[in-house]
């Protein structure tokens, strides 16, 4: 594993890509922190090494990111306790020194805020509450700070597992392709939930709500590249679902497992992304340990395993692709690492590229 050198500034670089991770500064009772904040890094096109740029430490648990369309506004919850200050916060972000500035931060109104997202237009900031079982819709001005305007909506039921799913449990939100609904997985009703946008900053009731295979705890969702389907992953049931979605008519498609036949321990799925060219699908086991590589049919939406691959580390949370779709980097939490793949253009395999990045319980994963 590589260890973190000195911190060094640097300019734009072609054969640089930028990442920011967002980690763990503050314990809970699932993970034991040793995050410093949200890092700013470059990884090398050329070799995989990844070298540290610059560290923003003014948030507390920064634990999932996503940045504006233009690269310029990085949105970051703050994943505590309503009690303890529970927030999300919009950040000035300058990618050639890494500089970050708090520009504006809105309470989460729950606890736990674990995920968060923006609309089509950047006039709305998603927050999903996990523990607390609350969905918030965020007001953004025209510099895409946080009004303070919201729309709180509270979810309410329960899963037949009675020690994970005693309430609701929202994880994620996705806008659709049209920009017209958001849809949400509560992994506390195993429910995915659309809301329409059509009306202020959102309907307070949803107009379609699809039930998942019970117990199985729909954590995460991705779109496909051309919006006629999605897929979500199971944290329990340690599957992903293919999704075809046209209007109105939500279908299943298939579900297929995460996990090797042989495998006999003990895992949960975290994270779930679609590549660039939209013939391949990604998700990470925690516990196996992996990253799962699917082929998916364009003409049937089926998936096919294409293997499993070793994040060489413990309880790999969150992980991105690069726009360009050539490198996956995923975020080991409790193995404190960060670790690189080249992907392989036409069979969607992965390939471990350069070193294990040495980082305090990374989270998020953001190509800037």
């Amino acid at each position: 594993m590589e260890k973190n050198p000195v911190m060094t500034e640097q300019n734009n670089n072609p054969d640089e890509i930028t990442l920011l991770i967002g980690s763990y500064t503050d314990s809970l009772p699932h993970v034991q922190a040793r995050g410093q904040g949200i890092s700013v890094l470059r990884l090398s096109k050329e070799s995989g090494r990844i070298t540290p740029v610059s560290q923003f430490t003014e948030l507390r648990n920064p634990t999932y990111l996503t940045l504006s369309a233009d690269k310029k506004t990085l949105y970051s919850v703050e994943e505590l306790f309503g009690r303890d200050g529970s927030a999300v916060a919009a950040l000035s972000f300058d990618k050639a020194s890494g500089a970050m500035r708090v520009l504006g931060r809105v309470d989460a109104e729950g606890d736990w805020p674990c995920h968060v997202a923006l609309d089509k237009t950047g006039d709305r900031l998603f927050v999903s509450n996990y523990l607390s079982g609350n969905f918030v819709t965020c007001e953004l001005d025209a510099s895409g700070v946080p009004t303070g305007v919201t729309v709180n909506i509270q979810r309410s039921g329960t899963g037949p597992n009675e020690s994970r799913q005693e309430g609701p449990h929202v994880h994620c939100a996705a806008v659709t392709p049209d920009g017209g609904h958001v849809l949400v997985c509560d992994a506390g009703t195993d429910e995915i939930a659309r809301y329409s946008l059509a009306k202020g900053l959102i309907e307070t009731s949803s107009d379609l709500v699809v039930k998942t295979r019970g117990g199985y705890l729909p954590r995460h969702l991705a779109l496909s590249t051309d919006g006629s389907q999605f897929f979500v992953v199971h944290e329990l049931g340690c599957s992903v679902s293919a999704y075809a979605f046209d209007g109105d008519e939500i279908r299943l498609i298939q579900e297929i497992s995460t996990l090797p036949e042989d495998f006999t321990g003990e895992s949960a799925c975290a994270a779930i992304r679609v590549h660039p060219n939209g013939r391949f699908v990604y998700a990470s086991n925690r516990g196996h340990d992996s990253i799962v590589a699917f082929r998916v049919n364009a003409d049937s939406g089926q998936m096919e395993t294409v293997g499993w691959y070793s994040t060489q580390g413990e309880t790999p949370r969150d992980f991105a692709i690069d726009p360009s779709g050539h490198y996956l980097v995923a975020a080991n939490q409790d193995g404190h690492s960060l670790v690189v793949y080249k992907i392989d253009q036409t069979s969607g395999a992965l390939s471990p590229f350069g070193a294990t990045y040495e980082i305090g319980s990374p989270v998020s994963v953001v190509f800037a």
